[in-house]
């Protein structure tokens, strides 16, 4: 894509065929994004639940959409109760994206005009969990605080990888494609499903949330980007809930869609002004 790109919409966190509201408001949001003059839809991860099949129906959506189509999964598009996760991310969900004309940017760095655009899903490593719990790092790796809260990564996610292992590969990937996009382009786009930045996080809140935060994201993808001096937006999900930082020049944000409400950032590329709608 040769155009300049001056209009880029973002969605996240869709989980479609979840809830029957949710997949309503999804409906209305892929019908807005087909009816704009955007140049650019990115879905932040967690497009589906599950089934492979959901994934494919909820890209379906977006078939009308003119511009240029990228996504990253989420976590939920990992899960699985009998395959393999690792089988999913590195081939089952790039297919499905090129057949419905997305590009994976998990893949491989795009190029739009002066634009770039690197991205993956991004991981956790428990470095945003809330030191004051005193939970040893083994309570984190299970997944599950006994008779407080389970994250259900730890039932869904099936491969022979720590979290901290599959966070070291996707910090290096990141690093390689923004090191193939940087001498080609006046600026970077980064799309994360996870949260880079700690200021993107909720508040203080109540014992299961406090516990769930060390999934929530991992400080190494911030730390990455902000010695990455193209970088100027990055975009991401996970987080039900919208929010918006600054690193010297770099913005960040979080889309902030709910499983029944859902949200589309609008992101002038030019002038970094942003708008949210919901659905």
């Amino acid at each position: 894509m040769e155009k300049q790109p001056r209009t880029l919409l973002a969605a996240a966190d869709l989980h479609f065929g979840l809830y029957p509201e949710g997949d309503a408001s999804t409906l209305k949001l892929a019908e807005h994004v087909c009816a704009s003059d955007a140049d650019v839809l990115v879905i932040v991860g967690d497009v589906a639940d599950e089934a492979v099949g959901g994934f494919a129906s909820c890209l379906r959506l977006f078939k009308g959409f003119r511009g240029l189509k990228l996504l990253v999964p989420g976590n939920h598009d990992l899960w699985t109760k009998s395959g393999d996760s690792e089988r999913r991310y590195r081939s089952h969900l790039p297919r499905l994206a090129t057949q419905w004309g997305f590009h994976m940017l998990d893949r491989a760095p795009i190029r739009a005009g002066t634009t770039g655009f690197i991205g993956n899903i991004g991981w956790y490593d428990y470095s945003f969990r809330n030191p004051d719990l005193e939970i040893p790092r083994e309570v984190y790796r299970h997944k599950s605080l006994p008779g407080v809260c389970s994250w259900n990564d730890g039932i869904y996610i099936r491969w022979d990888m720590t979290d901290e292992e599959f966070t070291e590969r996707c910090v290096r990937r990141l690093r390689r494609h923004y090191g193939v996009a940087e001498p080609k382009v006046e600026r970077v786009i980064a799309v994360l499903h996870h949260v880079p930045f700690a200021e993107l996080l909720y508040g203080p809140s109540g014992r299961a949330a406090e516990f769930c935060r060390a999934f929530m994201g991992s400080a190494r993808f911030g730390e990455l980007l902000v010695r990455c001096p193209k970088v100027r937006f990055v975009i991401c999900g996970h987080q039900h809930r919208p929010a918006a930082c600054e690193r010297g020049e770099l913005k960040a944000f979080v889309v902030g869609s709910e499983y029944k409400m859902k949200r589309l950032l609008r992101l002038d590329i030019a002038t970094g002004e942003y708008d949210r709608m919901d659905f």
